[in-house]
């Protein structure tokens, strides 16, 4: 396997240290770039990475990929979608569970979009709009796992389970978690990038 590396623009650790565990199996080593992006208002990842993708390929004139990713839950029609750290700033897990007492059966989804820029500044887009289904806890559980920081898997109940992510045992957890590496937009951009060699 030959050795790629690929350049991630992102100032969200989280999204960093997890483009790292999805590409690492691939042999994609990645390297982090902090940019001040601008966020399109729109409802659609793959619209606001691919926007993001060309404005950071713009200022550094490289290969480069972005991801974004969004929350929605169904009866809202998919509000707050890509807004999802904003509407966590304003309204904390607790607000999201009260949230969805007004819905009938508190389903929500993630969905994501990978986009490269390869070096003629052509975009390659990968994007999953159904991934990750399940509900909204009653009640926010963070657990105290080493996954426990962040504030949606508080509350995100994933499918076939009665416990929100952050507070599944830790085998149960990483199972959740290595079934998503292999379905993800950055599996597929892996991929991708694997067979451009």
């Amino acid at each position: 396997m030959s050795h790629i590396k690929v350049v991630m623009c992102t100032g969200n650790n989280g999204k960093f240290r997890t483009a790292q565990e999805h590409l690492a199996p691939r042999g994609i080593e990645v390297e982090q770039i902090q940019l001040e992006l601008d966020e399109i208002q729109t409802t659609s990842v793959a619209e606001i990475a691919e926007r993001k993708a060309l404005q950071a390929f713009s200022i550094l004139g490289r290969p480069l990929f972005v991801e974004d990713s969004g929350f929605y839950i169904e009866e809202f029609d998919g509000w707050p979608g890509p807004m999802v750290k904003q509407a966590l700033e304003a309204l904390g897990p607790d607000g999201f569970t009260h949230l969805a007492d007004l819905t009938t059966n508190r389903t929500c989804r993630f969905a994501s979009a990978a986009v490269y820029v390869d070096a003629q500044g052509e975009l390659h887009t990968f994007a999953d709009d159904s991934r990750k289904s399940g509900s909204i806890a009653p009640v926010p559980d963070r657990g105290n796992g080493p996954r426990s920081w962040s504030d949606l898997w508080s509350i995100f109940v994933p499918e076939g389970s009665t416990s929100t992510l952050a507070a599944l045992p830790a085998a149960q957890q990483e199972q959740v978690f290595a079934e998503w590496r292999e379905e993800s937009v950055l599996a597929a951009l892996g991929a991708w990038l694997a067979g451009q060699q």
